[in-house]
């Protein structure tokens, strides 16, 4: 317990994450920097003082759950030779981040879809992220084709589009109240199609 008269250890990361489900929750137009306030529990003037106004925080926010993604789903694509486990392995973080202990479904996907066109930026900005989230997907589904793991003939870009609104999916069902269990039998369902354009179909690792 912090001595009488100190101030407690400012924490921006966990009121970065208590911003971010705010946003989540009501998106960046139902947000008012009040909701900011009260979620992270501090006054009015320190919440302006550390963070700036809301854009500034949206953007904050965003960068936080951008780098638990790359830390995440992005990351395990890339750690295993097995493009079946890898994405099988990014399929199963994503369900976790969506609904885990601190699930925020996805604020990349769902952060920012209706806007007011002066904040068109946000729009733009998430947009960004989704297509280099897709462009990974898409360079892991090359270099499987190029480990002769996937047959010629699989289109990268095909795969990527599917697996990328599926992911999109999975934020959106699990933000309207879709379990875990479900969430990972659908990505059962999902790997299937990965599975049928693999040079040996008999081949799951």
């Amino acid at each position: 317990m912090s001595p009488a008269g100190r101030p407690r250890t400012f924490d921006r990361e966990e009121a970065l994450k208590k911003a971010m489900m705010v946003f989540w929750e009501k998106g960046f137009e139902g947000t008012t920097m009040a909701d900011l306030v009260a979620a992270i529990g501090m006054k009015a003037p320190s919440v302006y003082a550390a963070f700036g106004n809301k854009d500034a925080l949206f953007r904050e926010a965003v960068e936080l759950y951008k780098n638990k993604v790359e830390q995440g789903p992005l990351k395990v694509l890339n750690k295993t030779g097995s493009i079946v486990k890898a994405l099988e392995s990014s399929l199963n973080e994503n369900v976790e981040m969506f609904s885990g202990p601190e699930a925020s479904s996805c604020l990349i996907m769902v952060g920012a879809i209706n806007t007011a066109p002066e904040h068109q930026e946000h729009v733009q900005y998430l947009k960004n992220l989704r297509s280099l989230y897709k462009e990974a997907l898409k360079d892991r589904f090359q270099q499987a084709i190029e480990d002769g793991q996937l047959i010629e003939e699989a289109h990268p870009d095909a795969l990527a589009e599917f697996y990328f609104g599926f992911i999109h999916g999975l934020a959106l069902r699990a933000k309207d109240g879709s379990t875990k269990k479900e969430l990972r039998s659908s990505c059962k369902f999902a790997l299937e199609a990965l599975r049928s354009v693999l040079r040996d179909s008999n081949v799951q690792s």
